[in-house]
């Protein structure tokens, strides 16, 4: 009998653990970023729409896929741990936004207190290089060569 009820409680919660899981990679898979710009994200130039940003692989938070819902537009990217000392109320996108032209830069998720970055993409340190060369003449020129942040809050 004792084991019987040992048995029962133990597939109880391993069924509550399955069904968790499950509700909480749903919840992951659902956010959707609706994006006003177009933006960059590694070599890959994104229109203006609705994306899902999430992780490619189980295992490992590496490698991201950012897709517009119709599945017109995508891009993979390699990212890195970024860590801060409070917990994400919102999931959400930051960018580095020059002029007209933006950065995919991090992916956070609500409830967690580690994001991604995305590396620098070549033509970001193009740009970046181009505003140096251009405003190096006055140190206040350099402060606004400096990327603005934007960010935009990923809903259900």
């Amino acid at each position: 009998m004792r084991k019987q009820v040992f048995t029962g409680i133990t597939m109880l919660g391993l069924f509550l653990t399955l069904a968790v899981a499950s509700v909480q990679a749903q919840t992951e898979r659902n956010e959707v970023t609706n994006i006003p710009f177009k933006f960059v994200v590694g070599q890959n130039t994104l229109p203006a729409g609705k994306y899902r940003v999430e992780s490619r692989t189980k295992n490992s938070d590496t490698v991201w896929l950012i897709q517009s819902t119709d599945s017109s537009a995508s891009a993979v990217a390699i990212t890195t741990p970024v860590r801060v000392s409070t917990t994400q109320e919102e999931s959400k996108l930051i960018f580095h936004r020059y002029g007209d032209l933006y950065f995919l830069t991090q992916v956070w998720t609500a409830g967690a207190n580690v994001g991604r970055e995305f590396s620098t993409s070549s033509q970001e340190r193009a740009v970046e290089r181009e505003l140096a060369k251009g405003m190096s003449k006055s140190k206040m020129a350099k402060k606004t060569a400096k990327p603005q942040m934007v960010t935009m809050v990923a809903s259900g």
